[in-house]
């Protein structure tokens, strides 16, 4: 039989997960400069759900990753339901990632093809050159101005 965590390890566990990534959010925000202080309280709320995420996630996983939880009604009848862990940490995952998107962290275009946070087949993430930040700066500011051309 496993031995469950208490408490106090899986706070320290989730502790830990939300310091590293705090700090990853921050890296890559910066190395991507995207990065302004406005993004600060977009980063906090993300935070808390992130928090939420893993301490329920830390939970499940310490029970064995159940799936399904039998429930006694009222008549005696026994049926089976998808475990309230299980479920938790499916809707903290929706948060999370709706949250991550109101970051820029998600691309819808290629979302999925990502494993723990880089694409399949590739080293690293790729930074693009400043000519293309530069031409997406001038058309900005070209439609800033309400210029035609």
């Amino acid at each position: 039989m496993k031995v469950m965590s208490t408490k106090k390890q899986r706070e320290k566990i989730v502790a830990e997960k939300l310091a590293n990534e705090h700090n990853r959010i921050l890296y890559i925000l910066n190395e991507s400069d995207y990065y302004d202080i406005t993004l600060d309280p977009a980063i906090e709320t993300y935070l808390e759900i992130f928090e939420i995420y893993q301490s329920k996630y830390v939970e499940w996983k310490d029970r064995g990753f159940p799936t399904v939880q039998k429930i006694t009604n009222k008549n005696g009848s026994t049926n089976s339901v998808k475990h309230p862990l299980a479920h938790q940490v499916e809707v903290w995952t929706d948060k999370k990632m709706k949250a991550l998107a109101m970051l820029g962290l998600v691309n819808k275009k290629i979302q999925g093809k990502f494993v723990g946070g880089k694409p399949l087949g590739e080293e690293e993430i790729k930074r693009p050159n400043s000519k293309e930040i530069d031409y997406l700066r001038q058309h900005q500011e070209k439609w800033r101005e309400g210029g035609d051309g």
